[in-house]
């Protein structure tokens, strides 16, 4: 193998351009991408004529036809590193197997994340001529792999661009998780990137392409989506709001007492003695809905139906559940079996402290409140006097979210 023309190509990428083209065309000048070093120089090449051009496994080798290598020019063989890269990158494998990709749709994942990596390779000038992007298949710009997929999943295997391939070739495991017979296993004496090799590869790339975007400032939205989720990776907010409502209610339940209303199990073990019982309290709950104009009401009703299953679980619906309906006013108070069996009524301006004073004169006190809200409101100096308080903020992604009090446990449940 050309191990010289691949470490030429590496290095065209990553090296700055002259000032001025020097013997050939400006579209031939190195791209200037150093933040791609660490992945392109941890790529394990293996020879192999069962690829037409380049694919990649999950371990970071890329496999290379020789008769392909030793007739590209050096851009050519770059700009198919840089497709590569960018699939182990956006772990695109990984991504297939929790969409559930297999050998009969693996055309048209492939031809998804293809879409994304042309988005990125774009304004680089780095995208292969063999590879179609958004605009080619008619698909709209600037979507996710998962999102490509799903408009082109149903879609026959001969109308997708490579469909031809199928997952006998295509770009390799390394884009679709799915093994190919002439790709090497993960403990072949020929090398490979562990995952977590590949996880702290991907940090890297991503902390300098940060760098890399604050000085160029011109790049697709797609990688700087991608950096965001390498960097700051987003939770689902659904197990989050639940185990902060189980955590609340599950404490307060589990604050049992002895009580002579209820004769001991163990009566009989201590003849003319009487022992108390134990007393396990029902948490009362609270909930307050903000029902200003501006709370997405879809949003706002699988907020509830999170917290609904929870109570659910922990026995509390139809016991002890008093709903607020509150905008700049308090205008309902509901006893409820069911958060969705409430009759929400508002739509004006936002105040939640008419909401919490009126949970402070509740009798006997809430043992826990949880209040749904855009975030748009005062809020109370201090909780309700023994009662914890979940505040499920609701947004969408994208939008800084108003403060919340540091009494309050703060679940941001974003679309």
């Amino acid at each position: 193998m050309d191990h010289e023309k691949l470490a030429a190509a590496k290095l065209w990428l990553v090296s700055a351009p002259p000032a001025e083209p020097v013997g050939g065309a400006a579209a031939d000048r190195p791209r200037d991408l150093a933040y791609l070093s660490h992945a392109l120089y941890a790529l394990v090449p293996v020879p192999s004529a069962e690829v037409p051009v380049m694919t990649c496994d999950e371990w970071w080798r890329v496999y290379v036809n020789e008769d392909w290598l030793a007739a590209a020019s050096v851009p050519d063989v770059a700009r198919e590193l840089a497709h590569v890269v960018w699939h182990l990158l956006s772990d695109h494998a990984a991504r297939a197997r929790s969409m559930g990709v297999d050998s009969s749709t693996a055309s048209a994942w492939t031809t998804a994340t293809d879409a994304t990596v042309c988005a990125t390779l774009d304004p680089d000038r780095l995208r292969p001529s063999r590879l179609h992007g958004a605009d080619e298949l008619r698909l709209p710009p600037n979507r996710s792999a998962e999102e490509y997929f799903a408009m082109l999943s149903g879609l026959p295997a001969a109308g997708h661009p490579n469909g031809d391939e199928g997952p006998a070739t295509g770009c390799g495991s390394g884009a679709d998780g799915l093994p190919r017979v002439h790709e090497l296993g993960p403990e072949h004496e020929a090398g490979a990137v562990p995952s977590a090799d590949g996880r702290a590869i991907r940090e890297r790339v991503a902390v300098e392409y940060r760098g890399h975007h604050a000085r160029r400032g011109t790049d697709p939205g797609f990688a700087l989506r991608w950096v965001e989720e390498v960097l700051e990776p987003t939770t689902p907010w659904e197990p989050l709001l639940s185990g902060a409502v189980r955590r609340a209610v599950g404490w307060v339940a589990g604050r049992g007492d002895y009580t002579y209303t209820r004769p001991s199990r163990r009566a009989g073990s201590v003849p003319g003695v009487v022992l108390p019982g134990q007393h396990r309290p029902v948490p009362r709950v609270a909930v307050i809905v903000d029902t200003s104009g501006s709370v997405d009401d879809t949003l706002l009703a699988r907020a509830l139906g999170e917290v609904d299953a929870v109570l659910l679980a922990l026995g509390v619906p139809g016991s002890e559940l008093t709903l607020y309906s509150v905008d700049a006013a308090v205008h309902t108070v509901q006893r409820l079996r069911s958060a969705r069996d409430a009759h929400l009524a508002g739509a004006g301006g936002t105040d939640l402290r008419h909401g919490f004073a009126a949970v402070d004169r509740q009798r006997p006190r809430p043992d826990v409140v949880i209040t749904f809200t855009d975030g748009d409101t005062p809020w109370p100096d201090s909780p309700p006097p023994g009662s914890p308080v979940v505040a499920a903020v609701l947004g969408r992604h994208g939008r800084r979210l108003p403060p919340t009090p540091e009494w309050a446990t703060r679940i941001e449940c974003l679309v």
